[in-house]
């Protein structure tokens, strides 16, 4: 058996689990009647601690190998998935989730360093198409079978979720082939895409995906509070979510067959100014579809900011371990940092308002994205006109 097809697959279902344990977290509290900021803290705690631990453990898995420290972050999640069940103060909850995001932080950079090992170009471009196709339905089923199981008992998505984690140390534990060195011969894709040097690509994607999952994040953390002011239920609120997943799995997918957006920065512009005004029509929405249009058009935007991320990551460092790390941590930064500054502004400032701040951060970072292209294309130019020292 190949090993690329299991790296597909526990991706799915961490992502499934993950899913289920934030959803069943933030609802959990938000049925309490957990403040703004309660709920802005536990949608940041863990993937804080995340976004801080993965600067390290991509570089350890590059020295003590994916899939052992893989199976560590499992086991890790596994136990605090647990513990969360039994638990619905928010002071323990804080400390078990940041405990979860440890684990996670073990988990995705040994997977996301194992795939981009040996490969480049095109091929990688494939490789992490699948790879975004399946953790993106896992997010979706996750998000969506959470909300039916949360409806018959608030612990049910988290015993779910624990189950799914642990069968993934068996799933990486099974004897498999080594990942073959893919070969894109013959596809009319295959013609290699040179990123421009010298021209911000790699910044401009990292500080797009930031943003994006700082106002997405600060959204998604405390729309639970809005949902429940408005009579949502957890059933739908899940697949309000799962919509947008399915719109970044669709993202993931056409990116595939389109290579503009690996030479043009954009394209990548206009979708963040459109991910903002989908955010701003959360802000004033009060039906259920509207609430769907908003959660697509955000869901394919961060399908495209995050590919775009780790794309130009992987294709640019040598060392996959501290790339993936990095790139997670982009990631993990900006899911931590938007909850955190979103709740500040719910509880200071009402149910509405923290959906224009996050529309708000999200244009302040496509400025500050085209003043660092500016400054770098600046530079570079007149590195070129500067003539060498003999």
């Amino acid at each position: 058996m190949s090993q690329l097809p299991i790296l597909y697959l526990v991706s799915l279902l961490m992502d499934m689990s993950v899913a289920g344990v934030v959803f069943a977290i933030s609802r959990r509290a938000a049925e309490l009647d957990a403040s703004a900021a309660d709920l802005g803290w536990l949608g940041a705690v863990w993937i804080g601690v995340y976004a801080v631990l993965a600067l390290m453990t991509g570089r350890v898995s590059d020295r003590v190998g994916r899939r052992k420290l893989a199976i560590i972050g499992c086991i890790i999640a596994a136990c605090m998935t647990l513990a969360c069940a039994f638990t619905t103060r928010i002071g323990p909850l804080l400390v078990l989730s940041g405990l979860f995001g440890a684990g996670l932080s073990c988990y995705w950079p040994s997977i996301i360093a194992w795939l981009g090992e040996d490969i480049a170009g095109h091929a990688l471009a494939k490789r992490l198409t699948t790879f975004g196709v399946a953790w993106n339905i896992g997010l979706l089923i996750g998000y969506y079978f959470s909300g039916v199981l949360f409806e018959h008992g608030s612990r049910l998505p988290f015993y779910c979720s624990a189950g799914f984690i642990l069968l993934i140390p068996l799933l990486l534990s099974l004897p498999t082939r080594q990942i073959p060195k893919a070969s894109s011969a013959g596809s009319p894709l295959s013609e290699p895409v040179e990123i421009p040097k010298g021209r911000g690509f790699r910044k401009t994607a990292w500080l797009a995906n930031f943003a994006s999952n700082f106002a997405l994040g600060g959204t998604a953390a405390l729309f639970p509070q809005l949902a429940t002011h408005l009579g949502i239920g957890p059933d739908i609120h899940g697949a309000l979510l799962s919509a947008g997943r399915a719109a970044a799995l669709a993202a993931f997918v056409a990116m595939q067959f389109v290579m503009f957006w690996r030479t043009r920065l954009w394209p990548l512009w206009i979708a963040q100014l459109c991910c903002a005004a989908s955010i701003v029509w959360i802000g004033f929405a009060h039906e259920t579809w509207m609430f769907a249009a908003a959660w697509i058009i955000g869901g394919a935007v961060s399908g495209y900011t995050y590919q775009a991320s780790i794309y130009f990551t992987l294709e640019e460092m040598v060392e996959k371990g501290k790339g993936s790390g990095f790139h997670e941590a982009v990631v993990g930064s900006g899911m931590c940092f938007g909850p955190l500054l979103a709740g500040w502004v719910g509880n200071s400032h009402g149910l509405r308002l923290p959906y224009f701040f996050c529309a708000v951060v999200q244009v302040a970072f496509v400025a500050l994205q085209l003043m660092v292209v500016w400054t770098q294309r600046r530079l570079s130019a007149m590195s070129l006109s500067t003539p060498a020292f003999r």
